[in-house]
């Protein structure tokens, strides 16, 4: 059983035992001590947000474990670290995703990934629900690999391109530790260009310029973080964008200009894409998508971008989701026997 599957499985079980004493919560007492079961169910469960603010980066995992001084309770535990340590810019451990792989990470920017075993819940809700219905997936900007992991995890071939030198490096290290035989994981360069920045992919001494055009294949899920790199890669794959083939894309515009954000939209509305705004904060019960005429809209900085042959695939990324899949299995195992436990002595009184 798959992990979402198992998740779903006991969720349902949760359901069922929370219908079920609600059904038979007659007497005042019996009410508010379950209401402050519940109450404390929801917050395990996390439904209510999630930390964001990032504290200074020599304290970031000090600061989340003391989120986790909660006696027995379940809360936001690490998944992987169990003690304070302090992490710099340039210090690297393996932290272990809610997913089972392992991401080596600094801490920078990585509160929710050390809270959670999560990183970007809407876009992580996104790739999720699309991975059943494509076919590769290509990420410029890949980081630490945390998108292009999870899209391995699925079994779809990978490309993952990065820049950055130290982020590269985490990222090989990455699909090395975790035995991802499909990943190709790709060095490249920066070089400024009449038209914005542009990406070389290193090929011994000499260095090739990326084509989007030179992935192209059926089925395909293209993730770009490449702040003033976007259009022009976008620009230059213009047959693609066109074709019966074109691939889904998800675009990452927080380091973008307005300005460079709207041309890439226009660039792709001339192409007949159906752009969505990847919602910044889906609740439970909530879409991870918004339309594009929105106010909400002008706060995302996260694009999905459906192109007409996959125009149907809205319906379906649209309905509501259910946010406590983001919660680990044993987590929810033990929600569960304690639900299901209260369930038994309420039914036994």
């Amino acid at each position: 059983m798959s992990f979402l599957a198992r998740n779903e499985y006991l969720l349902s079980e949760i359901d069922y035992y929370h219908a079920q004493i609600c059904a038979r919560l007659t007497q005042d007492a019996w009410s508010q001590n379950y209401r402050e079961i519940w109450n404390t169910v929801c917050f395990q469960l996390n439904w209510y947000g999630y930390p964001t603010a990032e504290p200074p980066r020599d304290s970031v995992v000090r600061r989340l474990l003391g989120y986790t001084r909660y006696g027995r309770f379940w809360s936001v535990d690490s998944p992987v670290l169990n003690s304070a340590i302090a992490l710099s810019k340039d210090t690297a451990v393996p932290c272990r995703t809610l997913f089972g792989f392992d991401l080596y990470t600094t801490g920078l920017g990585s509160g929710e990934l050390f809270a959670h075993g999560v990183l970007d819940r809407s876009g992580t809700l996104v790739v999720l629900r699309l991975m059943p219905y494509l076919l590769q997936f290509i990420e410029v900007g890949a980081g630490n690999g945390y998108f292009s992991f999870l899209a391995a995890q699925q079994g779809l071939p990978v490309v993952a391109i990065e820049p950055a030198v130290g982020e590269y490096g985490r990222l090989a290290a990455g699909v090395e530790r975790n035995g991802f035989g499909n990943i190709t994981a790709l060095p490249c360069s920066l070089e400024n260009r009449s038209d914005g920045l542009g990406y070389s992919i290193e090929s011994g001494k000499a260095g090739k310029e990326l084509e989007l055009g030179d992935y192209r294949a059926a089925g395909s899920l293209v993730r770009i973080d490449a702040p003033g790199a976007a259009l022009s890669l976008l620009q230059r794959a213009g047959d693609w964008l066109a074709a019966y083939d074109a691939p889904v894309l998800l675009l990452e515009t927080g380091c973008a200009t307005a300005q460079e954000t709207g041309l890439i939209l226009s660039e792709l509305n001339g192409r007949d894409y159906l752009i969505y705004a990847v919602n910044r904060t889906p609740k439970h019960q909530g879409t991870p998508l918004l339309p594009g005429d929105e106010p909400a809209c002008r706060l995302t900085s996260s694009f999905l971008a459906l192109p007409p042959m996959a125009g149907d695939m809205a319906d379906l990324l649209s309905r509501p989701v259910d946010m406590r899949v983001f919660t680990l299995t044993e987590k929810l195992e033990n929600l569960c026997h304690f639900v299901k436990g209260s369930f038994e002595v309420l039914c036994g009184g």
